[in-house]
C-alpha cells in the first residue's frame, strides 16, 4: 500500500498540473463575453445571452443566392427561412416559407456557442424578400429584408479598408467610427449590391465581442456583404465561422487546423470578383487560383475586380515589407494576362491610387492622375483603402513612383464604385466626426476622388461573350502551379521576369541596427496592446527574414520624409506599429508558451519532492 501511496500522489499532481497547463493555454477573448455591443442607436440591440446572435447576410455565387452565417446556443437542427416580402402574414413570414438546412455547423471557438451557415437559393430579380434564421430549441431572428436589385445595367456597390474593431482600445470607439462610416456610405451610395470590406475587420482574431461589434450595425442583415481575410483575422477559425464564403478553393490560400484562409470568388451584376488570402505566401496558387477562375468565368464578366488584404501599392509604411514585395513581384503579370481591371486592397491605412499599370508593374507611360483612365488590354489600376472606423493610421511616404493621388488626412473613409457596360467609376469619400456642438451628429461625407476607367475603343465584353484575356492566359502558359518558385510565377507574359534580385536589398537602407525588439512595437500609443494580437500572424514573417526593423527604419524614413515635404500626420512617431507586419502565426503562441512553462515548473517541482523523498 505504501509503494501504491508513492505512486498515486505523483500522478495525482501531474495530472493536476496537466489540467492548469491546459487552462492556462485556451485562448482567452480580450474582452468579456457579457460586454453589450454598441449603444449607437443605429446598431441591432443584441447582448451575448441572446439564442441566436450574429446574423450576417452574404453574397452568393451568383445573383440567384445569398449566404448566411450565425450564433446559436444550440447545435444543430438550424435552418434559414424566407419568403418574399409581399407573402408577409403580418409580421411573420407564411406557413410555406421555403426552407434550407445549415450547410456546416460546429462548435465556436469560444466553445460557448455554435457557429451555422446556409444557403437560399432561386431568388428571382429586382425583387424584395424576408427571412430569419435560428431552429426549434433556439428559436428565430427577427425578420431581416433585403432587395436582389437588378442584374446588369448601372449598379454599385461599397468597398472598406480595415474596420479592426478593437485596435483603438476604445478611444477612439472603433464600433461607433465603423458604424459611422458604413451608415454614411449605405446613404451616399443608391441601393448598393454589396458591401465589401477588405480585411482586419477585428483586432484580435479570436475575439467574440469584437464581431460582435462589427456584425452590429443593422445593414449587415439587409446588405449582402463579402470579406477578405486580413492579418488580423487569420490566426484563428472564428473568421471561417462568422463568414460564409461562395465559392471557397481548399486548394489554394488554404488555412490550417487553427487558421482561416481559402481563395474565393463570385459574379454579381456582371462583375467578377476574385478574392485571394494574401497572408498565404504561396504566389504560385494565387496565380493558378485567378488564371483557372477567369478561364472558366472571364466570359461571364464585364468587369474583373481583384481583392487582397496586403496592398502592394500603398504610400504608407508597410510598402517596404518583405512580402508585400513578393506580391508586387507576382499579382502585376497574373492581373495584366487575365486583365483585370481593378485592385482593391487594405492594410495600410492609407488612401491610394495608382496610375495605370503594366503586366510588370510599371506605370503606363500615357497614364496621368486625372479623371478619366482609358485602359488597354493587360492593364490595372490599384486602390488602397484606409481605415474605415479610425482605429489608426500610418504615415505616409512621399516620391513613390506609383503615386497618382494619395490623401492621409487621418480621417475614416470608403469608395462607391459603380458600374456600366461603358466604365468603372470609383469615388471615395472621408467621413468626419460631427461637430464640437454635436459629438455624436452623421457628419456628411466628403469626396476626396474621383476616377473612371474605361476600354480603349470602348470594347467592355458583354456576360456571355468570350474574353480575350482566357486566350491570352492559356497562349502565355496560365498554369502557374506547374512546379515554378514564386519568382518564376512572376515572370510576364512577355517574357520579362520581374526583378528577382529585390530580396537582395530587402533592408532598403535599413541596417541590422534597426532591428529594434518587437516589444518595443508591441504597445502602440493609441492604446491597442499588439501583445493580445498574436493572431497578427505576425511569425511568419521573422521566418522570412522581415524583422522589426525594417519597419521602423521605413517608418523614420517616412516622418522624415514628409517633414521635409511639409507633409503632417497625427500619427508621427507614434503608433509605428512594428508588430503590425501580416504573418502567419497563431492566436495560441502568448498561452502556449505559459502552458509550457507551467509544465517545466511543475516538472521541477515534482523532481524536487522526489528527491526530499529520497534522502529522508
Amino acid at each position: 500500500m505504501k509503494t501504491q501511496h508513492h505512486l498515486i500522489r505523483p500522478l495525482g499532481f501531474l495530472s493536476a498540473l496537466t489540467l492548469l497547463a491546459v487552462l492556462v493555454s485556451a485562448p482567452i477573448p480580450a474582452h468579456a463575453q457579457e460586454q453589450l455591443l454598441s449603444s449607437d442607436p443605429t446598431a441591432k440591440s443584441q447582448e451575448r445571452t441572446s439564442a441566436i446572435t450574429d446574423p450576417v447576410l452574404q453574397v452568393g455565387a451568383d445573383e440567384r443566392t445569398r449566404n448566411l452565417s450565425w450564433m446559436s446556443e444550440s447545435s444543430g437542427g438550424g435552418e434559414v427561412r424566407w419568403a418574399k416580402a409581399s407573402e408577409l402574414e403580418g409580421s411573420a413570414l407564411p406557413a410555406d416559407a421555403k426552407r434550407a438546412t445549415t450547410t456546416k455547423s460546429g462548435l465556436s471557438t469560444d466553445l460557448k456557442r455554435h457557429y451555422n451557415h446556409a444557403i437560399m437559393t432561386g431568388l428571382e430579380p429586382d425583387t424584395e424578400y424576408v427571412y430569419q434564421v435560428g431552429s426549434e430549441d433556439d428559436g428565430f431572428s427577427p425578420v431581416a429584408q433585403f432587395d436582389t436589385g437588378t442584374a446588369g445595367g448601372g449598379s454599385e456597390f461599397l468597398v472598406f479598408g480595415d474596420p479592426q474593431i478593437g485596435a483603438g482600445g476604445g478611444n477612439p470607439d472603433d464600433a461607433t467610427g465603423w458604424n459611422r462610416t458604413l451608415t454614411s456610405a449605405l446613404g451616399t451610395a443608391q441601393d448598393p449590391r454589396l458591401v465589401y470590406s477588405l480585411g482586419d475587420q477585428v483586432n484580435s482574431a479570436n475575439d467574440q465581442g469584437q464581431y460582435e461589434e462589427y456584425l452590429a450595425p443593422e445593414a449587415m442583415t439587409t446588405v449582402p456583404q463579402a470579406t477578405t481575410i486580413g492579418n488580423h483575422d487569420v490566426a484563428s477559425k472564428s473568421y471561417e465561422q462568422h463568414f460564409n464564403r461562395p465559392n471557397v478553393s481548399q486548394d489554394h490560400g488554404e488555412g490550417g487546423a487553427i487558421t482561416s484562409g481559402g481563395d474565393y470568388w463570385f459574379i454579381d451584376s456582371g462583375v467578377l470578383f476574385i478574392n485571394i488570402n494574401s497572408n498565404s505566401h504561396d504566389t504560385d496558387e494565387h496565380a493558378e487560383f485567378i488564371d483557372e477562375v477567369v478561364k472558366a468565368h472571364g466570359d461571364e464578366a464585364r468587369w474583373k475586380v481583384l481583392g487582397f488584404h496586403h496592398s502592394i501599392y500603398s504610400t504608407a509604411t508597410h510598402n517596404s515589407d518583405l512580402d508585400v514585395k513578393k506580391l508586387r513581384e507576382a499579382i502585376p503579370p497574373v492581373a495584366a494576362r487575365n486583365d483585370i481591371d481593378l485592385v482593391v486592397s487594405g492594410h495600410d491605412h492609407i488612401y491610394n491610387r495608382t496610375f495605370l499599370m503594366d503586366s510588370e508593374g510599371k506605370k503606363v507611360e500615357d497614364s496621368d492622375a486625372g479623371f478619366e483612365q482609358e485602359k488597354d488590354e493587360g492593364q490595372t489600376m490599384y486602390l488602397t483603402l484606409t481605415s474605415s472606423s479610425g482605429s489608426k493610421y500610418y504615415d505616409y511616404v512621399p516620391g513613390l513612383e506609383w503615386e497618382a493621388k494619395s490623401v492621409h488626412n487621418d480621417t475614416p473613409a470608403f469608395t462607391r464604385v459603380r458600374v456600366s457596360d461603358e466604365a468603372l467609376q470609383a469615388t471615395t469619400y472621408e467621413v468626419p466626426e460631427g461637430g464640437a456642438q454635436e459629438p455624436e451628429a452623421q457628419a456628411a461625407s466628403e469626396k476626396i476622388d474621383d476616377v473612371e476607367i474605361t476600354r480603349a475603343g470602348n470594347d467592355a465584353p458583354e456576360p456571355g461573350a468570350d474574353v480575350e484575356a482566357d486566350a491570352n492566359a492559356e497562349a502565355d502558359g496560365a498554369d502557374a502551379g506547374g512546379g515554378a518558385d514564386s519568382v518564376d510565377a512572376a515572370t510576364s507574359s512577355d517574357g520579362t521576369e520581374a526583378d528577382s534580385g529585390s530580396d537582395t536589398a530587402e533592408a532598403d537602407g535599413t541596417t541590422e541596427t534597426d532591428g529594434t525588439n518587437e516589444s518595443d512595437g508591441t504597445n502602440e500609443s493609441d492604446g491597442t496592446n499588439e501583445s493580445d494580437g498574436t493572431n497578427e500572424t505576425d511569425g511568419t514573417n521573422e521566418a522570412d527574414g522581415t524583422t522589426a526593423g525594417v519597419e521602423a527604419g521605413a517608418q523614420e524614413n517616412a516622418t522624415s520624409a514628409a517633414a521635409s515635404s511639409g507633409a503632417t500626420s497625427a500619427n508621427v512617431g507614434a503608433d509605428a506599429d512594428a508588430g503590425d507586419l501580416p504573418r502567419t502565426g497563431t492566436q495560441l503562441g502568448v498561452p502556449i508558451i505559459v502552458g509550457a512553462t507551467a509544465i517545466i515548473i511543475g516538472a521541477v517541482l515534482l523532481f524536487m519532492s522526489r528527491r526530499r523523498r529520497s534522502l529522508r
